[in-house]
């Protein structure tokens, strides 16, 4: 028996062995060693021996072949596959992959793994090793063009931390790049030992500010340009509507009708006017740009609208929804233009209830484009648009808006009234300079007159979806389930937590007028941002859906997207519906196929909207990393957010993030409690809305994430970081800086 089979045999026979042991019990001398590292590398490579995580040898059982997709570490040295899989619990089983077992799979591939354990420790995770690729699901791969200071041999850095262990050889390819340019390269083979890439394009170079939220965009595939195919269409796209047909549309030309926007809108799909009535009562006109009109079904141009399904709002650009000559031309209600609407009318009286309605196609004219901060002087001061010459219409501009702001204060208390409850959440603005670097982080404050549009707007979707629903038409609703009981239990423990005495309200069997109730009590204690996200973090994601049952967070029982159709798809579906079966007067033979059609949109739309509010986060986040990347070892006034077992998330006065790591606590063992409310580190003790003082360390550049520890820990932390060498690919560190300056 040779040692090859001595080794097999042992390891059969026994617990898991060290090196060592299994040199001395096996009688093998010294002058082997090498010949039996050697053997047990082969037995690796052979997938008869494996080593576990304390360098112990032993023999694997296979007990099961199963497939999922890899998921490679950060670190890129291993991996978890997901395999059985309940869609309903999300409960799933998982097995472990070190990258040398990754054949030549990739993150996100699908992979067949054969599953083995430890026979003779039960307590030892499964370990996986990857027998066959099954489907490739990355086939371009962003990442830098950099050089080696020795050689000067040139080869490509993998912006994705997933893929920095692996090696790239790149192809001829007809694309012209330099060192530090910022290239996305397709995927040409898949190698034992490398990927065989070709540079496609060059996206910019390492010293564009703007880099790492382009190497982001190129990453999740948003689609800034739009199809050529979509050409022929757009050009024949009218930009004024005197040739169009307008036989079968109210004339509103002559109305005090007036947008109301932010000052860098470009796309106007939403104006209004209000008159307070004879009666007492008030008259609301919601007039929305008419996209239905000009983006027909089986046209190249509403396929591309649907696969977007919303426009994304980045800090230096939107990626519309909708082709320019659409979204910033013959849609967009310019001033003083002729433009096709969709019209919602509304009689309501002097308490919120709507009297009667209207819904139908109109012109308009838009007489003033207003901004939010022009109304909300003039709402201060009594002062707008002096230079306007036409005085005449200036003056009935001012009553207008006088009985729109009478109008929005009655539907607002309607609304509380309901049960809704607004929070009012303060948001970050990241204003740039003119290279794309970050300038400054403002707080944006909501004024009245941005309350103002949003109560025309809640009221003008709630009118159309009661107006639909009463006529038995299908629609697709915006709703929004009731909290669960887990999301509950969580808010009422994050309020015990922060010191906070429970209303005596049940919220078993909750509405919103409960949880309107229960939250004005809690408000009545304290009213921070803090205990707002508690609130808003207990609430279900609202999707699109043409199953009615409400809107929980608006308070609304009929709820649906109207007033947008510029920049979400929805908004069109519903329009649509209009048009088809109000207008049109379409056979309703075909109501069970058409609903089940927007119902798969309703699916297709909620999953774009979802996917466009994370890019705008993610975005967001790498531009707050880049502003902190000059303030690495300055002292920042946080407050925690949440805890969690690995440590806490902070959030910075200017609504940025960042984590304190447990592994930077050195005065003793940092300990979450069960509820997560609250975390130990010897004698201190820190609870979720506690406020304290953090120094930022650091920065990725790539993810967007900010590491910090507290002040009291950083001088210990810089003495732990002194002798570190760590390659940092796209981070910035402060580890060797002692400086600490405080910033208020």
């Amino acid at each position: 028996m040779n040692i090859k089979e001595k080794v097999l045999k042992y390891l059969k026979s026994c617990k898991n062995s060290s090196f060592v042991k299994l040199s001395r019990d096996l009688k093998i001398p010294f002058s082997k060693n090498k010949e039996l590292s050697d053997i047990l590398n082969e037995l690796q490579k052979e997938y008869k021996v494996f080593r576990d995580n304390k360098d112990n040898y032993y023999a694997p059982e296979l007990i099961e072949t199963v497939v999922g997709l890899l998921n490679v570490s950060n670190k890129g040295t291993f991996g978890f596959v997901d395999y059985n899989i309940n869609e309903e619990t999300g409960e799933k089983d998982s097995v472990f992959v070190k990258n040398f077992n990754f054949k030549t799979a990739i993150n996100g591939d699908l992979v067949q793994v054969n599953v083995y354990k430890n026979p003779r420790d039960e307590n030892d995770q499964n370990n996986g090793i990857v027998t066959e690729v099954l489907e490739r699901n990355t086939h371009e791969i962003v990442g830098f063009i950099k050089k080696t200071e020795k050689s000067n041999t040139v080869f490509f850095q993998p912006i994705d931390a997933k893929l920095k262990n692996n090696k790239f050889i790149i192809l001829p390819s007809n694309v012209s790049f330099k060192v530090n340019d910022l290239v996305a390269a397709s995927v040409v083979d898949y190698k034992e030992r490398y990927i065989e890439i070709k540079v496609d394009k060059v996206i910019t170079n390492d010293a564009d500010p703007m880099v790492f939220v382009k190497a982001f965009i190129e990453q999740v595939k948003v689609p800034e340009a739009f199809p050529e195919e979509l050409k022929n269409e757009t050009d024949k796209i009218p930009q004024n509507i005197d040739l169009e047909d307008q036989s079968n549309r109210v004339d509103l030309t002559d109305q005090m009708i007036v947008t109301i926007d932010g000052d860098d809108t470009k796309d106007f799909d939403d104006a209004i006017t209000v008159k307070k009535l004879p009666n007492g009562n008030y008259f609301l006109g919601v007039y929305i740009a008419d996209v239905s009109y000009y983006v027909q079904e089986h046209t190249e141009i509403n396929k591309e609208a649907l696969k977007r399904g919303t426009s994304i709002y980045l800090v230096d650009r939107v990626i519309p929804m909708l082709p320019f000559e659409l979204s910033n031309g013959i849609c967009s209600l310019n001033p003083n233009e002729k433009r096709f609407v969709m019209a919602a009318e509304m009689e309501i009286d002097k308490f919120g209830n709507n009297v009667n309605c209207k819904i139908f196609q109109g012109i308009i004219k838009s007489k003033f484009r207003l901004t939010y901060k022009q109304v909300d002087k003039y709402f201060k001061e009594n002062s707008i648009l002096e230079e306007y010459s036409n005085q005449q219409e200036v003056s009935e501009l001012k009553k207008m808006l006088n009985e729109a702001k009478e109008l929005s204060l009655i539907l607002h208390k309607f609304k509380e009234n309901q049960g809704y409850i607004d929070f009012e959440i303060d948001e970050p603005k990241i204003k740039l300079n003119e290279d794309g670097s970050v300038k400054e982080i403002v707080i944006h404050k909501r004024g009245f007159s941005e309350v103002l549009i949003e109560d025309f707007m809640v009221r003008a979707n709630e009118t159309v979806a009661k107006y639909l629903f009463d006529n038995k038409l299908p629609l697709l609703y915006r709703i929004h389930e009731i909290p669960d009981f887990e999301k509950i239990n969580a808010l009422e423990n994050s309020l015990k937590a922060i010191g906070l005495t429970l209303p005596d309200i049940d919220l078993s069997d909750i509405n919103p007028q409960l949880f309107s109730q229960f939250a004005a009590q809690i408000k009545d204690q304290r009213n921070d941002d803090f205990v707002k996200l508690s609130f808003l973090r207990t609430m279900q994601k609202a999707i699109y859906s043409t199953d009615n049952v409400g809107h929980f967070g608006l308070a609304s029982n009929f709820y649906c997207h109207f007033t947008s159709p510029i920049r979400r798809y929805p908004d069109l579906i519903v329009h649509r519906t209009i048009r088809k079966y109000l207008i049109n007067n379409h056979s309703r033979d075909d109501i069970d196929s058409y609903t089940s059609e927007i119902e798969n949109y309703g699916v297709l739309n909620t999953k774009s909207e979802q996917k466009a509010v994370q890019i705008e986060r993610d975005v967001n986040d790498l531009k707050f990393a880049e502003y902190l990347k000059d303030k690495i070892g300055q002292t920042f006034d946080a407050q925690i957010q949440s805890i969690l077992n690995f440590g806490f998330f902070i959030s910075f006065e200017f609504k940025a993030s960042g984590l304190v790591h447990k592994t930077s606590f050195f005065d003793g063992e940092y300990e979450a409690n069960e509820t997560l409310t609250s975390a130990k580190v010897g004698q201190n003790k820190f609870n979720i809305g506690d406020w304290v003082k953090v120094v930022v360390v650091g920065v990725d550049l790539v993810e967007g994430k900010v590491d910090c520890v507290l002040e009291s820990q950083y001088p210990k932390y810089l003495e732990s970081q002194s002798n570190l060498k760590e390659n940092l690919r796209f981070k910035h560190t402060g580890a060797k800086s002692g400086k600490n300056k405080k910033t208020s």
